[in-house]
């Protein structure tokens, strides 16, 4: 979803892509809904909780690593200009060294705790986020980390049998909701 305000309620965006079906309808809009479950009022909204191991415990390669203070995070920035070549060839090519050790070194640590790069974390937990909400609302959350600048929500029917079977995977922690006054 483009240009989506922090203002804006999450339900507004989901009722432009997930509408209502209207009087007289009898199919949604969306072609891969063959049994129009997804209608906004219908829809069950989780963001998944990364970032949640110990810290100094191994990360697993394919997982969101936490970036741990400014000093990392403006790393990895800097690190993400030189790699998309802002800085030069020659910094591209330092700093995709300097990644690809990293990530051996990564890889190395997940081994040498579980084995095999073929042991996978458990799945996450989650959060449920109430449609009223704002995506500020969401983003200022303490459990919210946006893996790769990139904020994700999984939206799942709330009647469908795929609902329960993800949440017996899925370990709910918590609800964002509208405070009432």
């Amino acid at each position: 979803v483009k240009n989506f305000g922090e203002s804006e309620m999450l339900a507004l965006r989901m009722a432009q892509m997930f509408p209502e079906l209207e009087d007289g309808q009898t199919e949604t809009a969306i072609p891969w809904d063959y049994n129009n479950e997804f209608s906004c009022s219908s829809l069950a909204v989780y963001f998944e909780v990364h970032g949640t191991e110990e810290p100094g415990t191994a990360v697993h390669p394919d997982s969101v690593e936490r970036l741990k203070d400014q000093g990392s995070t403006m790393r990895f920035y800097e690190a993400a200009r030189a790699l998309r070549g802002d800085e030069g060839v020659e910094m591209s090519n330092l700093v995709r060294a300097m990644e690809r050790k990293r990530l051996h070194q990564q890889r190395k640590a997940w081994k040498k705790r579980h084995g095999s790069l073929w042991a996978q974390p458990g799945p996450l937990d989650v959060v449920r986020v109430h449609p009223a909400m704002t995506l500020r609302d969401v983003l200022v959350d303490a459990r919210m980390l946006v893996p790769n600048f990139l904020v994700t929500f999984v939206v799942i029917p709330e009647n469908h049998p795929v609902h329960q079977v993800y949440l017996k995977e899925h370990k709910c922690v918590g609800v964002i909701q509208p405070e009432m006054s």
